[in-house]
């Protein structure tokens, strides 16, 4: 049986990520058990997903089967903690600092005050397009526009426990230019991108 490296609460991640690393590794032949998920599962320090696992290990459930009670278990999880976050903004003034996936001024437009923001000059891309068109731009007018905000929601990567976003956007993130209480919701993507920097925030949520 594989053992917890206790290590969880170190980095907590987007647990939901966990999926597609372990869809490939079961597509690829890599993990052919579900001891072999739950290995991943410690590695990646995901504690429900671990949990979860030990559990269907005890079964001998098998790994095609356990991989879809996960798959379900975590992306409810994920459900019910994206709701409790919109539920926080609704009726509030929310900055949406562009580049974000598609999906997410889609879940912010219905329930908040919604304002685009886009500090960095990188372009965006398809649907996009309709809010970068109507977003506060350039870092200077984003960083006074977010002061006006009482949550901010950005794309960011993570490794361990340290957050990297673009400098343009670390400028418009700085704590000293906030307003206290602020909600910081970060989505986090797969990659580092070059001009990315890490940033030192207080409280952050995941959406």
């Amino acid at each position: 049986m594989a053992e917890s490296t206790n290590k969880s609460a170190d980095a907590p991640k987007d647990e939901v990520g966990l999926l597609e690393v372990l869809r490939l590794l079961i597509a690829t032949k890599k993990a052919r058990t579900t001891s072999d998920l739950l290995k991943y599962a410690i590695q990646y320090h995901a504690p429900e997903a671990e949990e979860r696992l030990r559990v269907l290990e005890a079964e001998n459930i098998p790994v095609d089967l356990a991989f879809d009670a996960i798959s379900v278990h975590l992306r409810l999880l994920a459900f019910k903690k994206n709701s409790e976050l919109l539920a926080g903004c609704r009726g509030q003034k929310a900055g949406l600092i562009l580049p974000l996936p598609p999906h997410l001024p889609e879940l912010f437009l219905p329930v908040a005050e919604v304002t685009f923001l886009q500090p960095t000059e990188t372009g965006v891309h398809g649907s996009l397009h309709e809010f970068s068109d109507r977003a506060v731009k350039g870092a200077r007018a984003s960083r006074a526009k977010a002061q006006e905000m009482h949550a901010l929601v950005f794309e960011a990567f993570r490794e361990g426990t340290s957050l990297y976003v673009d400098g343009a956007i670390a400028d418009v993130l700085e704590p000293k230019m906030l307003p206290a209480g602020i909600k910081l919701i970060a989505h986090l993507r797969p990659h580092r991108n070059p001009q990315d920097v890490s940033i030192q925030l207080g409280d952050v949520a995941f959406i």
